[in-house]
């Protein structure tokens, strides 16, 4: 019997909590050579420098959040299905480029206009930069197609078969992470319907911003626990069964 609870449980749990889930946000990638044709495919960034004030010791994570649901999951929306590849990439460090978050997306060069350009004209980031929370954004020069391979921007150090294979992991994890995000965010918005949307139209300057940064705080705490108290089991527990459960070396700490 005790056995039988063990395995129900789970299953009790999951449908005690079951509500719509969001549309996925994911491409299906292609063979690079066979997808490039006479356009060849590439690797664009669009990238926040976020301000970090000297007077302050941490830097605020939650502003990654803001940007990564509010301003590029709308542009993911409308153009995943031309993106062959794309994920997301956190940094802050006191030596330039400071506190960044770097969208990357692999694609031709029109698609890379068009997905720049609705980043550029996103409402609420001209709020941002307003309320000294974006000191600027870098988009890479769209007269270059410069890095075509698809292990561009992975670590060169690495094995050159992890270097072309980890995009599919990384894009995965990137995902995941946003639907996190977009998750809590619902659960916030259906707790309070009062709050303001993340949509360009309802966007109304200064206090808007703040309030939805206060929102994105919450949550950014929120999967902070998460990773704390799921994440060995959830995330690496499986990763390492992916994998047949190889010891795995661990050769320095893991900081930003």
């Amino acid at each position: 019997m005790k056995c039988l609870l063990i395995v129900l449980l789970p299953v009790l749990t999951a449908c005690s909590v079951s509500r719509p889930v969001q549309t996925a946000i994911y491409s299906v990638p292609v063979d690079n050579n066979a997808a490039q044709g006479d356009e060849k495919l590439s690797w664009w960034a669009y990238r926040y420098r976020i301000a970090w004030p000297e007077k302050i010791e941490e830097p605020d994570f939650a502003i990654d959040l803001l940007l990564a649901h509010a301003l590029v999951r709308p542009v993911l929306i409308e153009n995943s299905a031309r993106l062959q590849w794309w994920r997301f990439h956190r940094r802050a460090s006191r030596k330039p480029p400071g506190h960044q978050f770097s969208f990357l997306f692999y694609c031709d060069r029109a698609t890379a206009i068009e997905v720049i350009k609705q980043l550029d004209e996103a409402a609420i980031l001209a709020v941002m930069k307003d309320n000294g929370l974006i000191d600027m954004t870098v988009a890479s020069d769209i007269e270059k197609v410069a890095e075509t391979a698809i292990e561009s921007y992975s670590d060169p150090s690495w094995s050159p078969a992890i270097q072309r294979t980890w995009p599919n992991y990384i894009m995965g994890v990137s995902a995941f992470w946003l639907a996190l995000i977009d998750d809590l965010k619902a659960e916030q918005t259906k707790d309070d319907e009062s709050k303001p949307t993340t949509t360009d139209e309802n966007i109304e300057g200064n206090v808007a911003v703040k309030k939805l940064l206060d929102d994105y705080r919450r949550i950014d705490d929120q999967i902070a626990e998460m990773w704390q108290l799921e994440g060995q089991h959830a995330l690496l527990h499986h990763l390492s069964a992916v994998f047949g459960y190889k010891p795995m070396m661990f050769r320095k700490d893991i900081i930003y």
